[in-house]
């Protein structure tokens, strides 16, 4: 096996996902009973030794044995992608093993031993304590405990979390769910083998090939030129995990001739002695190619595949040695190389032989020694040796077939957009998805086969993706994309494999986001300026990350190759650690944005928001985080309004609920957000939301005895019932204006006289009383200016022109109107001009007001005069026919079915043109 990188070193007090296994002998307690102390000692060291031994041969490192049990991780100092089966694949040899010392124990010590195993695979916190020692902390631990104490004599149990890793790798049995201390029950998984030569990944080769045209050709010619010209080549296929390195090559050796032997060899990343490990399943399956018995394994059967060639017993003794049935010596490596050559030759001068060789980054460096001499040495024979290996094999071999003609490097890049969409169709079997939701999945994956195959795989059997008859149908939008467990450790081990430099700037920049900026990283990781420049040239180089376009000028940007990266690299920090690298990320973006602020406030204010959320998350609330809530709240508060005032709702109500979740409850500033959350709620036409919203605030404001802020919930409360068209709410909405203005003018609250005007306009409009209604909404319109609100200030010069068209218009007085309405196209033309791309209700009333003076000046209201009686109707539709001349125009409640149709309007509001009366 490789030996470590000398450059890989384990990150230091870091979150991480593990495996766990402990193991404890049964009934321990008879032993100490019927043996003497120091034999007691002697067969438990004979039982750990064994044990220990075999938890290591897989990469574990034993945390602590004492007494009777055994506590081992698989992650820990380091992480592998494979932990879970590693794991599972050392408790399966702990379990057989002690079948076979139990013999010697009961001819020793005339016992035998029996013991339980649990395995679990969590989320722990690791590190190393002020005393050096490692520590291990997380429920991971604990439910392995409790698995552990779970299984009967002799079994393995293991965990959810572990299984959905390493379902592919081993056989299962489930039993009834078994019950542990304090009353828990887990499920029973038990392991009853391991799958041989299984991984945790099933691939999906059944689906339709995409993509790869060139490098099938490429292929092709090799192996074309294989069988015409019969002389050796290696091709190697380089590409990340999952790109699609085995699939290509499996879909190109399938259209070989069959006069072709194809033989299947793999590279493991643990074990002892395994230096020459894919070559006994290369020769079994040649054997067996050949038609001969893959099963027979002795010297003299070698020896007759041999026959008539020179110094055939010498080769046979050789190969014989590396597989591991001979006496041969296989320390003379020259010899050993030797042997397998001749063997491939006396294969390859029969039928031409094409040896894949998977995970060649994995190989012993003497294994990629062999590699080279069988292409250097068998020149004259038909033998390709193929290999697929990720990067990180250059890392070992820089000079890999560099320099030679009969090699071959074939590089794979992420499949494109396009490309991915048909392999998700194809995943889907054809069927559709919907654009949003396929969209989604397609980002995601970032073009890995791999990730596309785990991703849609674990959506369809979670049920996130249910097949209808012609269609799938997501059960939610998909919104946060879960990420199959079997990804995060792939990409988790990747990352920790990395120089602790690389590393590091990974964390930094995964702060930041998928796009992140040079000098963001170095006031984050705190790095002297050339060795951030070398670590991000590195990083490039390994493909990890991307230069991109930067946000501010005289910056240097970069983005993560995919951003189930930035996600790994970003859930390996200690959350004290996110809590600070936030905290510092907006201080370093507030002063680089200066001149720019507003437009990344929202930005800021997330960086703080989660600085505060990480600190409370591990302490109390104390005077930093609560200056943190303080510093986020007043940031995304302001983009939230801003978000009001261009129109966009969804941001709006998203920022404000943020907001009031950093207040403490009994804050009198939440107690006024909420109103005005109800408000922003009303106005898309959540109004079971509104409702929910409103009776928090009710119950805060009585508790805080504020009657200026009873009074803001009081109004929201009013437009809420007019909008459910409840019965009496015009009479209660009329009583409640005349309670909260006296409160609202007596303490100066511009904001809350704005509202309460707006509810007298709203009033008198549905009242039929236009011109009362265009005052009042004046009146408001002044109190928004000076309330500094935009928002409301824009949606109420909308309803001063509604008003003016619906209401009275004497003829002497038109010329007045005319002038009023092109006041108050003038504000909107200069509100567009100041808002330019943002305001949508600047827009709406810029295209009112023309259309309402262009219609006054011609004289198309003729009969709306002072003796008119016209039944009331919304903006943008069409006259009512019960408009008539000569009727008195009078004070009236609308009728119920205007109510109703107010409500239908507030869930309707996107279909139409104009804005409706809003609390905002």
């Amino acid at each position: 096996m490789a030996g470590p990188d000398p450059g890989r070193k384990p990150a230091q007090d870091v979150r991480k996902t593990i495996t766990i296994l402990i193991a404890d002998i049964v009934d321990s307690s008879r032993l100490s009973l019927a043996l003497d102390p120091e034999a007691l000692r002697n067969l438990l060291a004979r039982y750990f030794d064994q044990m220990i031994a075999t938890i290591q041969r897989y990469g574990g490192v034993v945390e602590r044995y004492l007494g009777d049990e055994i506590m081992a991780v698989f992650g820990v100092p380091v992480l592998h992608e494979d932990d879970a089966i590693r794991a599972v694949s050392a408790a399966v040899e702990m379990r057989d093993t002690l079948a076979t010392l139990n013999h010697e124990l009961e001819t020793v010590w005339g016992v035998q031993l029996a013991h339980r195993i649990g395995l679990n695979t969590g989320e722990v916190f690791t590190g190393i304590d002020r005393q050096g020692h490692r520590f291990l902390t997380g429920e991971a631990v604990r439910v392995t405990k409790r698995l552990q104490e779970a299984a009967a004599p002799n079994e393995i149990l293991i965990g959810e979390a572990t299984y959905k890793l390493v379902r592919h790798a081993v056989v299962v049995k489930s039993s009834s769910s078994r019950a542990v201390k304090h009353g828990e029950t887990f499920p029973a998984i038990i392991v009853v083998s391991l799958i041989a030569r299984a991984t945790g990944f099933q691939r999906r080769f059944e689906a339709p090939f995409v993509g790869r045209e060139h490098q099938r050709e490429a292929i092709s010619t090799i192996f074309g030129e294989l069988i015409n010209s019969r002389t050796s080549h290696l091709l190697t296929v380089l590409g990340e995990a999952g790109v699609g390195k085995s699939r290509l090559v499996s879909e190109a050796a399938a259209s070989l001739p069959s006069e072709v032997i194809v033989a299947h060899g793999r590279c493991l990343p643990y074990g002892d002695g395994i230096a020459y490990w894919p070559l006994a399943d290369i020769i079994r399956e040649i054997t067996r190619a050949r038609g001969g018995d893959p099963s027979k394994r002795s010297v003299a059967d070698i020896a007759e595949i041999l026959a008539g060639v020179d110094k055939a017993k010498l080769v046979a003794e050789r190969i014989a040695g590396v597989l591991g049935f001979g006496q041969g010596d296989t320390s003379a490596r020259e010899e050993t190389f030797w042997a397998v050559r001749r063997l491939f030759e006396v294969f390859a001068r029969e039928r031409p032989l094409v040896v894949v060789i998977e995970d060649l980054h994995w190989a012993d460096p003497t294994f990629l020694d062999l590699i080279e001499h069988l292409v250097d040495f068998s020149r004259g024979f038909p033998i390709a040796i193929v290999g697929s290996a990720r990067p990180e094999l250059l890392d070992t071999r820089p000079d890999w077939g560099r320099g030679k003609t009969n090699v071959t490097t074939v590089a794979l890049e992420p499949l494109s957009e396009a490309e991915s969409r048909e392999m998700i169709l194809n995943l889907l079997d054809r069927l559709p998805l919907s654009p949003a939701v396929e969209s989604k999945i397609t980002r995601a994956v970032g073009g890995n086969p791999l990730f596309a195959e785990e991703l849609v795989a674990m959506l369809v059997e979670e049920e996130l993706l249910r097949r209808n008859e012609d269609c799938w149908v997501a059960r939610s939008d998909l919104s946060e994309l879960p990420v199959p467990s079997t990804i995060n450790a792939l990409l988790a081990a990747r990352l920790e494999s990395l120089p602790s430099l690389e590393r590091t700037i990974l964390t930094a920049a995964a702060v930041e986001g998928a796009v992140f900026h040079r000098s963001a990283v170095n006031e984050l990781a705190d790095l002297v300026p050339d060795v951030l420049e070398g670590g991000l040239l590195a990083l490039v180089r390994r493909d990890l990350i991307r230069p991109e376009a930067p946000s501010f000028v005289g910056e240097k940007a970069y983005r993560f190759r995919h951003v189930l990266i930035r996600d790994a690299a970003y859930h390996s920090l200690p959350k004290n650690a996110r809590a600070d690298l936030h905290e510092r990320f907006a201080a370093w973006l507030e002063p680089t944005a200066k001149d720019r602020l507003r437009e990344f406030e929202e930005i800021i204010g997330y960086h703080l928001e989660r600085a505060f959320q990480y600190r409370v998350a591990l302490g109390p609330r104390d005077e930093r985080a609560a200056a943190l809530a303080l510093r986020a709240c007043e940031r995304l508060k302001s983009a939230g309004r801003r978000a009001l005032v261009r129109s966009d709702l969804p941001a709006a109500i998203s920022l404000l609920e943020r907001v009031s979740r950093l207040l403490p409850t009994d804050d009198p500033q939440r107690i006024a957000l909420l109103a005005e959350l109800s408000g922003a709620l009303i106005e898309s036409g959540r109004l079971d939301d509104a409702g929910r919203v409103l009776a928090e605030a009710e119950r805060l404001a009585t508790a805080s005895n504020d009657q200026r802020l009873a009074a803001h919930v009081l109004v929201q409360r009013q437009f809420l019932q007019l909008l459910h068209g409840e019965e009496g709410a015009l009479e209660k909405a009329e009583r409640a204006a005349a309670v909260v203005l006296p409160v609202f003018e007596r303490t100066g609250d511009d904001l809350g006289l704005c509202r309460a005007r707006r509810l007298e306009a709203w009033l008198f409009f549905n009242a039929a009383r236009g011109e009362a209604a265009a005052g009042a909404w004046e009146r408001a319109a002044a109190h928004a200016r000076r309330a500094k609100n935009l928002h409301e200030y824009h949606e109420i010069l909308t309803w001063i022109a509604s008003s003016l068209w619906f209401g009275p218009t004497r003829p002497p007085r038109e010329s007045a109107v005319v002038r009023r309405c092109a006041r108050t196209w003038a504000k909107a033309s200069n509100l567009r001009q100041q808002f330019s791309g943002s305001s949508h209700a600047s827009m709406q009333l810029l295209a009112a007001s023309r259309l309402l003076a262009s219609s006054l000046r011609q004289a198309t209201l003729p009969t709306l005069t002072s003796g008119s009686r016209c039944t009331w109707r919304p903006p943008n539709t069409r006259p009512s026919s019960s408009c008539s001349p000569g009727t008195p125009l009078r004070q009236r409640e609308v009728p119920a079915k205007h109510t109703a149709r107010s409500r239908r309007w507030a869930s309707e509001r996107s279909a139409r043109r104009w804005p409706r009366p809003s609390p905002s």
